[in-house]
């Protein structure tokens, strides 16, 4: 973590792992917990986001700004998502985050904003799961192999005591990675599988997460058995 100073104010430049080291996955599952009940009690101000296309570049900037009365939080994220980053050896997404001091409206913290993202995201999903699916579930499957993808895996591990993790993606060398990464790293189990279908993946599932940018269904409704809880997380246009 770094500061930047001048004679007005001190503002925080948190890295990526900035990001990770101060806000574990267990506590940001909580602190989702907190703005969703702060959003649903009508505690909240969150305008639609603004959307900016690139349609040259195949991308889309958006710029969403939050403010949570109860707890005073206020923040702007501005995120892109360019989907020919890949070819680039680049993500998908960008992103920063500016934290603002709601009492006095000065800049308080800029964030990387990528990691950030991929665990709000993750842990809205560690939220969703711990509140609707069954305590029992033992099995989980991800559809996706990117960043976003970990880190659902890793919420659901978090909140349910998962022995068997399947991974699909259209990316099979992403998916191999990510179960060699991730393999036994607490708290997602040392089984973790590579599906070589859809319906590989999500037949014997508890839990599936899909974290795609895909525009149409990744998996088959009929190989999802009554009683498996979904996080869709997918297309967000």
């Amino acid at each position: 973590m770094v500061f930047w100073h001048n004679l007005d104010m001190d503002l925080r430049i948190l890295t990526a792992d900035d990001v990770r080291r101060s806000l574990p996955m267990a506590a940001a599952v909580v602190a989702m917990k907190q703005a969703y009940l702060q959003f649903s009690n009508g505690e909240a101000e969150v305008p639609l986001r603004s959307r900016l296309e690139v349609a040259s570049h195949d991308g889309v900037t958006l710029i969403m700004p939050s403010y949570l009365r109860r707890t005073e939080d206020l923040a702007v994220k501005i995120v892109s998502v360019f989907a020919r980053n890949p070819e680039r050896n680049l993500p998908t997404i960008h992103a920063v985050v500016v934290a603002v001091d709601a009492d006095t409206g000065a800049p308080a913290a800029i964030l990387e904003g990528a990691a950030l993202t991929a665990l709000r995201t993750g842990a809205g999903s560690g939220a969703a799961t711990d509140v609707l699916a069954r305590r029992e579930a033992r099995t989980a499957a991800i559809f996706g192999s990117g960043v976003q993808a970990r880190t659902q895996l890793e919420a659901v591990c978090t909140v349910r005591s998962i022995e068997t993790a399947w991974i699909y993606s259209i990316d099979e060398p992403g998916a191999r990675r990510m179960a060699e990464d991730c393999a036994g790293k607490s708290p997602i189990p040392i089984d973790v599988r590579v599906a070589s279908s859809p319906e590989e993946a999500a037949e014997g599932a508890d839990i599936i997460c899909a974290a795609t940018t895909s525009s149409s269904p990744v998996f088959p409704d009929s190989a999802v058995r009554p009683g498996t809880h979904i996080n869709a997380i997918g297309s967000f246009t």
